[in-house]
């Protein structure tokens, strides 16, 4: 809480009061919204926000309330939790798609979304002046739905806490390598932007088989891109992900392990990801990593160990 604000409070013991909630979807998408009864604008120099000018909404997003957010000054590390609940008017879209909020938040739209909570502080009768400064009320990410129905969808919110729930040991001895391809441990030779491949879906397109205009590069290999991701970047289905299943260039296809959430038309263009079984042959043959492997294909079985 700014010096300011703390000085506002305590000369103003009336005062208008409103959250503000910034919600970084797992598309890319920002969304923001304020439990008040109207638009609120917060300026690029206020104190306590340290980003641009952004207006938070009231409406065009649906109503957004919280519960309360507790805190604990002691040696334990638990995560503290908060309610976040959204009631949306009929018609309100998610943003980027067009898609409706619940039909979204069942489909896992907000599974891992980062929220921040902020609450504004104005005088009596000057509704939307936050000159005093914001307060930063909550930090932390979406970690499950509670509940949804035909009207509203309760969100838990966990602090980041909740990573400290991890199983120790992180690293197991496997065969398999634990990196996922293309991020800073796998670092493969060109990163992972030379094995990536951009492309238009044709006719034949539909939400279960992607099937390219062309296929530049990789996309004629025969099953190059089996088991990687594949990434919308234009269309309905634009910031959406899914993973491909087989990769077919007899008659040029990537087939989807599921189907995409809206419908693919002919023109859309997409990205995909090289696919890796995180095997050592693979990660020898197919991308010349080897010296990143981190997997242990020459571990014994348990019953030759023992």
């Amino acid at each position: 809480m700014p010096a300011s604000l703390i000085t506002f409070l305590q000369n103003n013991k009336n005062c208008l009061r409103a959250d503000l909630f910034t919600i970084l979807l797992p598309t890319g998408q920002t969304l923001t919204a304020t439990s008040g009864p109207w638009d609120i604008t917060v300026p690029v120099n206020t104190p306590g926000w340290g980003g641009p000018t952004t207006t938070f909404y009231s409406v065009q997003n649906g109503k957004w309330s919280r519960g309360s957010v507790t805190s604990e000054a002691s040696f334990n590390l638990t995560s503290s939790s908060m309610s976040l609940t959204l009631a949306p008017q009929v018609g309100t879209a998610y943003p980027g798609l067009s898609i409706g909020m619940l039909s979204a938040a069942a489909n896992g739209l907000f599974d891992a979304a980062t929220v921040l909570v902020y609450t504004a502080y104005m005088p009596i009768g000057q509704y939307g002046t936050v000159s005093a400064g914001i307060e930063t009320k909550f930090f932390g990410t979406i970690t499950k739905v509670t509940e949804i129905t035909r009207v509203l969808v309760e969100f838990e919110c966990s602090d980041p806490f909740f990573l400290l729930n991890l199983k120790v040991p992180q690293r197991l001895l496997q065969t398999n390598c634990p990196w996922s391809f293309g991020d800073g441990n796998c670092n493969p030779p060109g990163g992972a932007a030379a094995h990536t491949q951009t492309f238009t879906a044709g006719s034949g397109s539909n939400q279960w088989v992607l099937n390219p205009t062309a296929v530049p590069g990789n996309l004629a290999v025969a099953e190059y891109y089996a088991q990687g991701p594949v990434k919308c970047l234009t269309g309905q289905n634009a910031g959406l992900s899914q993973m491909v299943k087989f990769h077919n260039t007899t008659v040029p296809i990537l087939q989807m392990m599921n189907k995409w959430l809206l419908p693919v038309n002919p023109g859309d263009t997409f990205s995909v990801l090289a696919g890796c079984d995180k095997s050592f042959p693979t990660c020898t043959n197919k991308f010349n990593n080897a010296i990143h492997y981190a997997g242990m294909p020459f571990i014994p079985i348990p019953t030759t160990a023992f």
